[in-house]
């Protein structure tokens, strides 16, 4: 199984508002384990799981699952 990039963003949402996988994974209707690949980054969010997560911690789905800032390393420095 190949690994895809993790959600760290989904990760520190879901603990800065005290919430265990299980917690979410019950919300959205999937298995902890299900839950679990998908923000470790085995597996994809569907539209609907990403929607039902958005409303969740009431952010805009494209700031939880999308990353569109793009660094340069030598703007960085």
């Amino acid at each position: 199984m190949e690994k895809r990039k993790a959600n760290f963003k989904l990760k520190g949402l879901r603990v800065e508002h005290n919430l265990k996988q299980s917690d979410i994974a019950k919300k959205i209707g999937v298995s902890e384990s299900t839950y679990n690949r998908k923000e470790n980054g085995y597996a994809d969010f569907s539209e609907t799981e990403m929607y039902k997560i958005s409303k969740i911690f009431k952010k805009d789905p494209a700031f939880i699952f999308f990353n569109n800032i793009f660094f340069d390393d030598k703007v960085a420095k």
